[in-house]
C-alpha cells in the first residue's frame, strides 16, 4: 500500500476543526429532519434581482446571499433556534448573525458571520459574503469576522452534486441549515405537473433544546417565505 500524504488530525486548522465538531457531536443531540421545496419563486427573484445587485454594489448576487436573508426572517419568527449553549444555560439572542461555512485552503473549514442578517438589505448581505469568501480563501479572516454567530448555514449544493447532507451543529449554536443543490423535477401542481426548480434544506438541531415538532415548523415557516419571497427583502434592496 503506498502512502501519498499523511495529514495529521493535531496540525493546525486540522486540529481546531477536529476538536470543536467532536466536542459538538460528542455532546449535543443531533437531529435532522430534511425537506424538498419548490424554489422557483427564489429563482425567479435572483434573476430580476442580479443587474440591480451588479448595480448598486458592484457584486454579484448568489443564492447563498439570497438564503442567507430569507432564512433570517424564519429564524425571527423561531428565536429559539437564534439560540446559543453557555454552561447550563441557553441564551435566545435578539441580533440573527449568521455564519457561512466556506472551505479554505489555507484556514481549513470556516464559518465567517454576517451579523444582523435580518435587517440588513440584501445587497450588503451580497457585497459583504463574497468580501468574507474573498478573505477566507486568502486566509485573511480577523476574529471579528468569525465570532458572535448565532445560527449558520452550509450551502453545499453550489458544487452541484449533493442533493441533502447530515451537518454537524456549530458549537455553541443549537443549530444549522444545510442546504443541497437545486434540480429540476416534475411537481403535482394543481392537478397539472410541472417542472419546477427543487432545493432540499437540512435542518439539524439540538434536541435538548428544541423538539422536532419545532423543527418542523420552522421548515413549515421557510416554505412558506420561499413561496413568496419578495416581502421578506423589503423595498429597498
Amino acid at each position: 500500500m503506498k502512502v501519498i500524504r499523511v495529514i495529521s488530525l493535531k496540525s493546525w486548522p486540522r486540529a481546531t476543526i477536529s476538536e470543536r465538531l467532536s466536542k459538538s457531536y460528542r455532546e449535543e443531540v443531533h437531529v435532522t429532519l430534511h425537506s424538498e421545496f419548490d424554489v422557483g419563486y427564489v429563482k425567479e427573484l435572483k434573476g430580476r434581482l442580479e443587474p440591480t445587485i451588479m448595480e448598486k454594489y458592484n457584486t454579484r448576487l448568489t443564492y447563498t446571499a439570497l438564503f442567507i436573508k430569507l432564512v433570517s426572517h424564519a429564524i425571527v419568527n423561531h428565536p429559539i433556534f437564534n439560540s446559543v449553549i453557555e454552561g447550563d444555560d441557553v441564551k435566545v439572542i435578539e441580533d440573527v448573525n449568521i455564519c457561512v461555512a466556506v472551505q479554505s485552503e489555507k484556514l481549513g473549514l470556516v464559518t465567517p458571520v454576517i451579523k444582523n442578517a435580518n435587517t440588513k438589505k440584501l445587497g450588503e448581505i451580497a457585497l459583504q459574503l463574497n468580501e468574507l469568501v474573498t478573505k477566507a480563501r486568502e486566509g485573511k479572516l480577523s476574529i471579528k469576522d468569525l465570532t458572535e454567530g448565532t445560527f449558520t448555514i452550509s450551502n453545499i449544493g453550489i458544487l452541484g452534486s449533493v442533493d441533502a447532507f447530515t451537518q454537524i451543529i456549530n458549537p455553541p449554536q443549537v443549530a444549522i441549515l444545510g442546504i443541497g443543490r437545486i434540480l429540476d423535477k416534475p411537481l403535482a401542481i394543481n392537478n397539472e405537473v410541472k417542472i419546477r426548480p427543487v432545493c432540499t434544506f437540512s435542518l439539524t438541531f439540538d434536541h435538548r433544546v428544541i423538539d422536532g415538532y419545532h423543527g418542523a415548523e420552522f421548515l413549515a415557516t421557510l416554505k412558506s417565505i420561499l413561496d413568496n419571497p419578495a416581502p421578506a427583502l423589503g423595498d429597498n434592496i
